[in-house]
């Protein structure tokens, strides 16, 4: 059995460019780009490598995007 992650073992490329975003206010949207294939006819990630990718999505800080209704509302233990 390997140490090594799916993604290291199928695509080691994935691991240098992820590196290089880690952090960075774009990560969750580069992620989310590997995930979603906006080119058209992509074969897509094998199911565990996929699965590592929406791990690491949910890890990351989403943005707040405009249509983020709960974003601003107020803590119910905090007065107005």
């Amino acid at each position: 059995m390997s140490d090594l992650s799916p993604i290291e073992e199928c695509f080691p490329r994935l691991i240098t460019e992820i590196l290089a975003f880690w952090g960075s206010p774009t990560c969750f949207d580069q992620l989310q780009n590997l995930l979603i294939d906006s080119r058209g006819g992509r074969a897509g990630f094998p199911e565990d490598v996929y699965s590592d990718l929406s791990l690491l999505l949910t890890i990351v800080p989403r943005p707040k995007g405009p249509y983020d209704i709960w974003g601003d509302t107020l803590d119910a233990d905090e007065p107005a």
